[in-house]
């Protein structure tokens, strides 16, 4: 009797075997498009392109056997809250179905709708990322999220974790592509976010139910990161690093590549100083890498129109400043100009104390209303 299997239900049970990965299940799918197909071909035609063990667990199963598998493993997946789409699904997105090897299959869990957004950024980095990585990571992922990006990362520790966070702080969106099964969370330590996540964001992988995290599958899934992504942009990477991979991969795929520059003396910095050397856009400000993908007349106007927008609290605060100062304040403010003035022609027009000036000052920079250019020295803060 022959078993009725739809090509999501084949791709599913694919899926479901252990020792079944992405790569060859692509092969499998591309040499044989049925499920019917694949029942009637022998062991040692399918072991002649995939490895044996593979072939041997998937000729062991009867067909009767496949379909009954298949029904169990989406009750499995139902009752832990996951789901999937296939390259075939209208929900999956156009930007990943054109890379070279797209996955045939996402299992996913969260809002599923994000795999839409128009404009996403992929941020990646080192896992042993420095302050100034993750400060990097945060920044960039807060700015570009409130532009309009979707974030995507790679949920590990580091740099990854930076940029989902940031992303989140703001208000943002942002997807999560793992190297694992998409129920086994890696690295234990990210369980918090990973539940997040899952709650309010998405987090996809093209590895199904129990798949533990196997290193080679982790590069693989890199190609996914950047496939979703308009740019990717490196933040901190060693000199062999798998974010140099994505970098490479996002190349192949016609994406944009960013890197944020480093000390020259930190082996954290010199995989993206090397990055930047060999063509890489330099990732200084948010301003600039969305003006790369989206263009000048985005930036000079929605971009812009938010600047302006904090120029004008900025400046709403500084009148509100000037207000309640004192009669002190006001008196050394007035000496003030944009043309630097030393504190001991200040302290010969105001006739005040050194010791009350030197408080003045002090109050008047924590303001935001004056700076100190060099020692002494003091102008106006625009």
């Amino acid at each position: 009797m022959m078993v009725e299997m739809t090509k999501n239900d084949y791709l599913l049970w694919l899926s479901s075997f252990f020792e079944t990965g992405p790569t060859s299940i692509s092969k499998i799918i591309g040499r044989y498009r049925t499920f019917d197909e694949l029942t009637k071909v022998s062991y040692e035609e399918l072991a002649g392109f995939i490895p044996a063990k593979m072939a041997a667990v998937i000729k062991g199963d009867k067909p009767d056997d496949a379909a009954v598998k298949v029904e169990k493993y989406k009750e499995k997946l139902e009752k832990g809250g996951y789901s999937y789409i296939t390259i075939l699904d209208d929900e999956y997105p156009d930007r990943l179905k054109y890379i070279p090897d797209p996955p045939q299959i996402l299992f996913y869990k969260g809002d599923i709708s994000l795999l839409k957004r128009e404009r996403m950024i992929a941020i990646v980095g080192a896992r042993q990322a420095t302050d100034y990585g993750r400060e990097a990571a945060a920044y960039f992922s807060r700015e570009l999220s409130q532009a309009g990006f979707c974030v995507v990362s790679g949920l590990a520790f580091g740099i990854d974790t930076a940029a989902h966070k940031g992303a989140i702080k703001a208000g943002g969106r942002t997807i999560g592509v793992m190297g694992s099964g998409i129920n086994d969370i890696y690295p234990k330590g990210n369980t918090a976010l990973y539940k997040e996540m899952y709650e309010s964001q998405l987090v996809i992988s093209e590895n199904g139910l129990d798949i533990p995290s196997f290193a080679f599958n982790f590069p693989v899934r890199n190609r996914i990161i950047s496939g979703l992504s308009c740019g990717v942009i490196i933040v901190e990477a060693r000199e062999k690093s798998g974010s140099l991979i994505t970098a490479d991969q996002a190349l192949e795929q016609g994406r944009s590549v960013f890197a944020v520059p480093g000390r020259i003396n930190d082996p954290m910095s010199v995989g993206t100083n090397r990055l930047i050397h060999s063509g890489a856009v330099i990732a200084a400000k948010a301003e600039d890498i969305i003006e790369e993908i989206l263009g000048v007349s985005y930036t000079s106007d929605s971009l812009v129109k938010k600047m302006n927008g904090e120029r004008e609290k900025k400046d709403r605060e500084r009148t509100e400043c000037l207000e309640n100062l004192s009669e002190a304040e006001r008196l050394v403010m007035g000496k003030i100009s944009n043309d630097p003035s030393f504190v001991d022609d200040i302290l010969e027009e105001t006739k005040l104390g050194f010791s009350e000036l030197i408080s003045i000052l002090i109050r008047l920079e924590q303001y935001g209303l004056v700076r100190e250019t060099e020692r002494g020295y003091y102008i106006l803060k625009k």
